[in-house]
């Protein structure tokens, strides 16, 4: 639908590439005679699983491999071509649309979530297609087929989840939107339920640390979320959604050319919990009510001649209230008669990219990032008042070249990034004095990174920045990954390097506010930030993929490790007293170990397999001595059935078992406050049905929670919410029980 020529093609592609191996461009022709891109046309070596597809602009790269010499290119409505490659470093393909075309068998298998290949950085990407096996309403939801990145709710009647990675806790994983700051600050705790899934072109899964270019803040991960653009989103896409336990969304999609330069794509959701619901008889919500209005508007310029640019304006409205059934905010809201809270978030942000690439030079390019934004969180839980607002500013310049010859490329550049926060923590009964946390963040930055890759078998990416923190000083954060094809079938990665934080203990931690505990704070460590210092961890991990064909079907085995060593860290310790929650200073070790096993595998033509087991061991020294983590699963084992069948049905079952989990000491409380010391194993399975009835109309529906397994008491002291031993942040394992839902897709390509 867009008019690119080669040159701002490229362009935007070297904008962020890695290392690249062999280059190309896959477009058509247009009537007027002009290159078009085919996004997600398919890319691979003959007679290999090895391939890769088109970015947005037409632009794929893939590995070299000894012995493949002919590329075979794929798409849907198009013949498919096969070239000879030779020395080539770059080309460019033409594809033609095929009138005859009934049916379209295109050779070759990926699945719908898998390693990208051709990145040195051990990276996971999950496509549209993984991303409609399950309901994905909004980022939180779009990891129940991906077992290397957990979802848990912070607590029993919020209805917040933080997703957790290599066994840490979410704000460790680094959230980007487009490789640009995403969920972090006041958004930490709430942020991932503010992108809607239906908004998800694709999400790239990064274990240990990213690039340095994205900043320092990576620990356990990055999780960088691709939105629908207008170079590859249909001019209109709708979706609703409904389900048991009162929720409803709508989703709208437009995308509309402007000029032979400027297109815009609006993205719109707006969701809604209207009906009370409490399935456990605790008489308190199972989901708060609230609603939701979100909004995008993007532009995307192409000059044509080496500029390409991407503006954004995002506006956020998101309301919850819950606590106990009946409560009434207006009469009811600080006082003793029912238990209750509200969460009032806005956000307003504007997000731009300019690049420019060298049209002699297509190696060589110069981009320039850009944020800003307020949000203000005002809320109330039973007695505890948190408000704060955030107003955040972010630029990175990022300068891209060769030295000598393209098997050497470097990556360079500044950046800077503005927090501003005001922060407020008090009691409504005066229990405790109002304590402000208010600071002001500066941190300018400068970064380099380095890339070789000797087109066959060794690449390289090493990289270091040096960030200048006004209140905590200099933060040196070097990195490296390096990716070896031992077999034209097996490659094996290796990472290193570390990562600092600022931790917003309240924000990242809101379950203790939906309690009776007792904020309190020990060993300080500075006068910034709460007291104390930025955690700071050391990260390696190692990937080993093997690629296979059995009986005539093509899968993958993949294993990897991560072990992670906090340097400091701000810890929060549930376990010293019952009543109270303590953050202090790290004194001692708190590490993590991280051992998982994955097999995708194509069982029969179009039904896919995944199956994996993951191990973890998290422990620091507590208060009261060395501790696993609580509430994390030593094991995990997964796996994920799919097919599809010729008549485009769709048939998903997703069954897991998660084995115990350690519990906080309770055992100072009255007898029927008191938990195990360990909670149960327990299975949970989705299963999900859907239909593409033509180009335009499908339909879903699914099930969450089959077996209908839920906990039967997950607040402590529920009937007594505003004595000391109220407590609703142990939750280890489902609230509500099976949830059935419904939706439909429409779209006009």
């Amino acid at each position: 639908m867009k008019r690119f020529v080669i040159a701002s093609a490229i362009a935007a592609f070297a904008f962020t590439a890695n290392a690249q191996k062999l280059m190309g461009l896959v477009v058509e022709k247009t009537a007027k005679g002009v290159d078009q891109p085919l996004p997600g046309a398919n890319v691979f070596w003959l007679g290999t699983t090895i391939g890769t597809t088109t970015r947005d602009n037409g632009v794929f790269m893939i590995d070299r491999l000894a012995g493949a010499d002919k590329l075979v290119v794929s798409y849907v409505g198009y013949r498919p071509d096969t070239l000879l490659i030779t020395d080539q470093t770059s080309v460019k393909i033409e594809l033609r649309e095929d009138n005859q075309l009934q049916e379209v068998v295109v050779e070759g298998w990926r699945p719908t979530s898998r390693v990208d290949l051709s990145s040195s950085i051990n990276t996971v990407v999950m496509d549209e297609k993984e991303l409609f096996k399950a309901a994905c309403c909004n980022l939180s939801e779009s990891f129940e087929t991906n077992p290397s990145v957990d979802v848990a709710f912070t607590d029993a009647v919020t209805g917040t989840r933080q997703i957790q990675m290599l066994g840490l806790s979410g704000p460790n994983t680094l959230i980007s939107l487009e490789n640009m700051p995403g969920v972090r600050g006041l958004a930490s705790s709430q942020g991932i339920q503010f992108v809607p899934g239906t908004w998800i072109n694709s999400i790239q899964v990064t274990k240990g640390v990213g690039s340095v270019v994205n900043g320092y803040e990576s620990i356990a991960g990055q999780l960088n979320v691709e939105l629908k653009k207008p170079q590859e989103s249909d001019k209109v896409y709708l979706n609703g959604y409904v389900n048991n336990a009162g929720r409803v969304e709508a989703n709208a999609i437009v995308t509309s050319q402007v000029s032979p330069k400027w297109a815009t794509t609006t993205l719109l959701h707006a969701s809604a919990r209207p009906f009370e619901m409490d399935q456990n008889g605790d008489t308190f919500l199972d989901f708060p009510l609230g609603s939701q209005v979100n909004l995008v508007n993007r532009w995307v310029y192409n000059s044509g001649k080496g500029w390409l640019g991407q503006f954004s304006l995002k506006y956020l409205n998101d309301q919850k209230l819950g606590g106990q059934t009946g409560f009434d905010a207006e009469t009811e809201k600080f006082t003793t008669s029912r238990y209750g809270f509200e969460i009032d978030t806005r956000r307003l942000e504007l997000v731009g990219k300019l690049g420019y690439q060298f049209p002699s030079k297509p190696y060589k390019s110069v981009g320039f990032q850009f944020s800003a934004l307020t949000h203000a969180h005002d809320s109330y839980y039973g007695f505890n008042v948190h408000d704060a607002t955030e107003n955040s500013g972010y630029f990175n310049l990022i300068y891209q070249s060769i030295i000598s010859n393209t098997q050497h490329k470097f990556k360079t550049g500044v950046s800077f990034l503005l927090d501003d926060y005001t922060e407020r923590l008090a009691r409504a009964d005066g229990a405790m004095l109002p304590v402000d946390f208010d600071r002001t963040e500066r941190v300018p930055g400068a970064f380099f990174e380095y890339s070789y890759d000797d087109l066959k078998r060794f690449s390289l990416v090493a990289g270091i920045r040096v960030d200048q923190h006004n209140l905590f000083g200099t933060i040196v954060t070097p990195r490296i990954h390096t990716k070896l094809n031992i077999t034209e079938t097996t490659t094996w990665r290796l990472s290193g390097g570390t990562g600092t934080r600022v931790a917003n203990i309240i924000t990242e931690n809101t379950g203790f506010l939906v309690s009776s505990r007792v904020f309190n704070r020990q060993f300080l460590q500075s006068n910034h930030a709460y007291g104390f210092r930025p955690d700071r961890a050391l990260n390696v991990g190692t990937n080993l993929q093997q690629d296979f064909t059995l009986n005539y079907r093509p899968g993958s085995l993949s294993v990897d490790y991560f072990y992670t060593k906090f340097l400091n860290q701000v810890v929060m310790d549930l376990d010293a007293n019952p009543q109270t929650v303590s953050f202090f200073g790290l004194q001692g070790n708190s590490f993590s170990h991280s051992l998982q096993v994955q097999l995708d595998y194509q069982l029969v033509r179009r039904f896919d397999v995944r199956l994996a087991y993951r191990y973890l061991d998290v422990q620091t020294d507590y208060l009261n001595g060395r501790l696993e983590r609580p509430l994390i699963s030593r094991h995990r084992a997964f796996s994920n059935f799919a097919y599809t069948t010729k008549t485009k049905w769709s048939f998903d079952l997703t069954v897991q078992w998660l084995g115990k989990q350690r519990l906080p000491n309770t055992a100072s409380n009255p007898a029927p406050y008191r938990l195990a010391p360990y909670s149960e194993d327990y299975v949970l399975v989705n299963a999900q049905v859907a239909k593409d009835f033509n180009e335009r109309w499908s339909a879903y529906v699914g099930i969450e929670n089959l077996t209908n397994f839920k906990l039967s008491n997950p607040i402590i002291a529920a009937s007594e919410p505003f004595s000391p031993y109220f407590d609703t942040s142990l939750v280890w394992g489902p609230v509500f029980g099976r949830m059935a839902y419904a939706g439909f897709r429409f779209r006009i390509k």
